[in-house]
């Protein structure tokens, strides 16, 4: 393999109630054009700014940045404590709005309705509104989502829904890594807006959008995001652009 064209460190971060799972179909691909993946974990922290110091803790030297969902949320933290070690941003299924009032509420009740001895993961319903549409009772799907809020369990289920997502569209002009910004077009959790305005206040940053699907872009058109990242990460590094 041409060593020049590896893709080099990548961080990825998970979203809400996901873990390393979430990119079994995209591992293999990324590795093939030389990555060294890190997989960040989501389980310790009780604020977005103490997971984001525990991922800084196990990252590499110097790293591009995956951040999935409310992953992306945490990246762009990473990305303000440390710029310097981030060379390249790539924010998926993300925004950079606060939560809703509602979406708090929500969260919250759903929190506060489970115990250690009856939680058994995201119910059906709810994973199924984070897929598309056509594909909200497709069973793999669902088993494969539920599996990961299993493995991570109750606590991590509280914590996790009780994280405050503030807005930091005003700190987005402080980016300055190379950023691709990747929507679904299918995405109920996540509009296109919301893409767009990443996109739009991050300086000279990239929008795609992957059709046919919802807001787990991972499992949902794995190849297609890997096309992307792949595509996008080679040509950052093509000589025309060094």
């Amino acid at each position: 393999m041409n060593n020049i064209m590896a893709l080099g460190n990548i961080v990825l971060i998970p979203g809400y109630m996901t873990d390393d799972r979430l990119w079994d179909d995209i591992v293999e691909p990324l590795q093939r054009h030389g990555a060294v993946l890190t997989f960040a974990q989501l389980d310790r922290g009780e604020s977005m700014d103490e997971i984001a110091e525990q991922i800084i803790k196990n990252c590499p030297p110097t790293f591009a940045l995956l951040g999935f969902s409310m992953g992306g949320y945490i990246a762009r933290k990473i990305v303000q404590r440390i710029p310097e070690r981030v060379t390249s941003l790539i924010l998926a299924a993300t925004s950079s709005r606060a939560d809703s009032e509602q979406q708090r509420r929500t969260k919250a009740s759903a929190a506060d309705a489970v115990s250690p001895h009856s939680y058994n993961g995201l119910s059906n319903l709810s994973l199924g509104h984070s897929l598309h549409q056509d594909r909200s009772r497709d069973p793999e799907l669902l088993q494969r989502l539920k599996s990961m809020g299993q493995r991570l369990g109750y606590d991590v289920f509280v914590r996790q829904s009780r994280l405050d997502r503030n807005a930091d569209t005003e700190l987005l002009a402080q980016i300055h890594c190379p950023t691709l910004v990747i929507a679904a077009k299918n995405d109920r959790m996540r509009s296109l807006l919301e893409s767009t305005e990443l996109q739009e206040n991050i300086p000279d940053s990239e929008l795609r959008v992957i059709e046919d699907c919802g807001h787990m872009i991972p499992l949902e058109q794995p190849a297609a995001f890997c096309e992307e990242i792949i595509g996008w990460l080679k040509n950052r590094q093509s000589p025309e652009r060094n």
